[in-house]
């Protein structure tokens, strides 16, 4: 009988189990984005004081569970005159402060250039870092696994990290085809020939791309940033 009692609690434990591991895809058309949280995420809403002194409203996407935070800020810089080089660039360095920056590379989500970040924090937490700047607004996605077993629950962080999709007009520059192929999916490191062409060089200085109708002019951002989309082939 003592038996028969375990395997019952057993039967009603797993559903409760699987339930919690299951992850939802969250679609904010408004926002232009969708992503995945483990659970509904909470939706705040305030004001941040950037270097400049200008207060804009950030609007937050957070989850906390199991040890891990799920947290996508998204901050309207509409009303400014910034950019994407140096908001993305200052976002990113303002992470060396709260731990050791391990990993730091180029990504493309849809047609959307920015960085992802992998953070050993000073707290022993693991982070796993997303930051972009779409149409005047500032994406930093954090998915914090808490001590004491941070790297054991760091995979579910970076699930977290690369679920975020851009969708509607949300597209950024970049992605044009023959440079980011179609505009969709997700990827790290950025297109090989546009980093290339930038290695050594300043930010808005000129090079050239080898498109699929010919040289086509290119300025220095993050990468080499396509002047105007290459001609359409012809007929």
């Amino acid at each position: 009988m003592k038996g028969f009692s375990v395997i019952v609690i057993a039967a009603l434990v797993t559903p409760v189990a699987a339930l919690a591991a299951d992850w939802t895809v969250y679609s904010y058309p408004e926002a232009g984005f969708s992503i995945q949280f483990p659970a509904s995420p909470t939706v705040e809403k305030s004001t941040i004081r950037t270097s400049a002194g200008v207060s804009l409203p950030k609007t937050r996407y957070v989850v906390r569970q199991d040890r891990i935070v799920y947290q996508l800020d998204v901050v309207d810089y509409s009303s400014t005159d910034a950019d994407a080089t140096n908001t993305i660039s200052e976002t990113e360095k303002s992470f060396g402060a709260a731990g050791k920056v391990t990993v730091a590379i180029d990504a493309r989500v849809n047609r959307s250039f920015g960085r992802e970040l992998s953070v050993n924090g000073n707290d022993a937490s693991r982070s796993a870092v997303a930051i972009f700047f779409v149409n005047k607004h500032l994406f930093t996605l954090v998915g914090q696994a808490l001590a004491p077993n941070a790297i054991e629950k760091s995979g579910d962080a970076i699930r977290f990290q690369e679920s975020l999709q851009f969708t509607g007009a949300n597209g950024g520059f970049g992605g044009f085809g023959g440079f980011g192929g179609p505009g969709g999916g997700r990827f790290r490191g950025g297109n090989p020939q546009s980093f290339a062409a930038c290695q050594g060089k300043s930010i808005g200085e000129k090079v050239q791309l080898n498109g699929p109708e010919g040289p086509v002019s290119a300025t220095c951002t993050l990468f080499a940033r396509p002047d105007a989309p290459p001609p359409a082939p012809a007929p």
